[in-house]
């Protein structure tokens, strides 16, 4: 056990970079269960130490997928930003708005705004930005959703600037959330790939080292940024796949945060005397339907997809698996989220009513499903998706599972490789845009390698993406999310959270889906 925590402190050491920077001084050893608990002192008081589950510290590049990383978000902006309420709100700009014929948006900026290396942000700079990432060279996979449509940007004053779109577009202010503005002469001067590792944005931090290939960063503060950490200026991060060396790791004291811990390690967290924080987030974990392939195969019936809905206990599953620390979904929207609607009826469990379902769809004696599931992506999925066959198993539905990696999951989504599959694990994310638009457009006829299929349903959508009134926009979206609660195009699960464990010197760890606001953290004592 000692050489087991000797390991964690020495990666935690590598990712400091070197030994200097951390100050530990061992103590008693105390054995409480199976756990080894080791005081510590530290000299950084304004530090903190991190350790997550997801692999997203391979370097700050803000081309890359969706840019939506949370190291990506420490070092760069945005025009705009969507808050963890789906609310638009100022970023880089602080006012916006546009032409009576909704195709022309102007940003008025912040002003005194500097990049990391001091050069000033002004509206040359965003423009000579956006103009690079229009280009051929950069249209990627993460940019071309929320850059597609612009034809044009130039300035109009020393902080004014305006953006012309080809067509309308009500989520145009949204889509700039996702929009990363970086330093254009620094990116010529480094090149994609070395910019990437020295990015010079307008963010809190800027990343110092990036230990063991990029699985680590070590980001220290930018006291000039016009958002500068209002306490900690470093933050230590190791990439830690593995929830148990997470969960070691913070009892012994070798980080302050072990992000994304299981359910079942909320118990001795706290009665080790350390915090736990639940963060519900913008995702709705979900299995999708196959029903685009044979028209006469049983998925095709949105009746037998409801009472595959029916038949899954949500709430012994949230209780007994997952402790409470994920809400049944209810819909494919999460609270806070545009177009979310309280008063869409739920799925009701009831496997009798299931059952005459599908009898009345012509399978009394229900039928077979094929499933690829990846997991080891959310707490407990391996286990939730065995229950799941085996509640499905109760209505005479038998549900093969067959386990993936999510790299094969990611290249049959990208190629709509799902030839003999008729259910997957799936989300419903709303995060980049804060509504359901867009996840809408990707379980719909919009989207080439979409599982479903309904025409006014893609109908509507469209509709809602060129809808410029707020009010009758929140209404088409709720008619969508409707009409998708009808067609069930997905057997809904929960509501995705985030589960923390942090230590007592952590006051306030603010956070939302896919970004955390480490310049907000605030800590005492070592």
């Amino acid at each position: 056990m000692v050489n087991f925590v000797a390991s964690i402190l020495d990666k935690l050491c590598a990712l400091v970079g070197h030994r200097k920077r951390v100050f530990l001084v061992l103590g008693m050893v105390i054995i409480s269960g199976s756990v080894l608990v080791l005081r510590q002192s530290t000299t950084l008081a304004a530090s903190i130490h991190f350790t997550t589950p997801t692999p997203w510290l391979a370097y700050a590049d803000p081309l890359g997928q969706e840019t939506a990383a949370p190291v990506i978000a420490a070092v760069f902006d945005s025009l705009t930003e969507v808050d963890a309420n789906g609310r638009v709100i100022p970023a880089l700009a602080t006012a916006w708005s546009v032409s009576s014929d909704k195709k022309v948006w102007t940003f008025g900026l912040r002003t005194n705004v500097v990049f990391s290396d001091g050069s000033p942000l002004d509206a040359d700079a965003i423009v000579d930005c956006l103009r690079f990432i229009l280009g051929p060279e950069t249209k990627t996979f993460g940019n071309t959703f929320f850059t597609e449509g612009i034809v044009s940007a130039r300035t109009t004053g020393s902080h004014t600037l305006e953006i012309q779109t080809r067509d309308v577009d009500a989520r145009f202010d949204r889509k700039m959330a996702r929009v990363r503005i970086f330093s254009m002469p620094a990116f010529k001067r480094l090149g994609r790939a070395e910019f990437a590792k020295s990015p010079v944005g307008t963010g809190p931090y800027r990343p110092e080292s990036w230990p063991n290939g990029g699985r680590g960063v070590v980001l220290t503060a930018v006291p000039t940024s016009w958002r500068a950490p209002e306490q900690v200026d470093r933050v230590e991060i190791l990439y830690v796949p593995d929830a148990t060396i997470r969960l070691q790791a913070l009892l012994s004291g070798a980080t302050d945060i072990a992000h994304g811990l299981d359910p079942d390690s909320l118990a001795l967290v706290e009665r080790s005397g350390f915090k736990t924080a639940i963060t519900p987030g913008s995702v709705v974990l979900a299995i999708a339907l196959h029903t685009t392939g044979d028209a006469a195969a049983p998925l095709s019936d949105p009746r037998v997809r409801v009472a595959l809905n029916m038949a899954i206990d949500r709430e012994t599953i949230s209780r007994e698996l997952l402790l409470g620390t994920m809400e049944p979904a209810t819909q494919i929207a999460t609270p806070g989220i545009l177009g979310y609607d309280p008063t869409i009826p739920l799925y009701t469990f009831d496997q009798n009513q299931a059952k005459r379902i599908l009898a009345e769809a012509g399978y009394p004696d229900g039928f077979r499903m094929s499933a690829l599931m990846f997991t080891g992506q959310t707490p407990g999925d391996h286990l939730v998706y065995q229950l799941v066959a085996q509640y499905l198993a109760a209505i005479g539905v038998k549900f093969d599972i067959q386990t993936f990696p999510i790299s094969e999951h990611l290249r049959r989504r990208a190629n709509g490789a799902w030839d003999g599959i008729d259910a997957t694990a799936s989300t419903w994310s709303h995060y980049t845009l804060g509504d359901l638009s867009r996840a809408a457009e990707q379980f719909s006829c919009l989207s080439p390698v979409s599982t479903f299929c309904d025409r006014d349903v893609a109908d509507l959508i469209l509709q809602s993406n060129s809808e410029m009134n707020p009010a009758t926009r929140e209404n088409l979206l709720k008619t969508i999310n409707r009409r998708y609660q009808e067609l069930a195009p997905s057997i809904l699960l929960f509501r995705f959270s985030v589960i923390d464990g942090m230590r007592s010197r952590i006051e306030h760890f603010p956070q939302a889906t896919s970004k955390i606001y480490f310049e907000k953290v605030r800590v005492s004592g070592p």
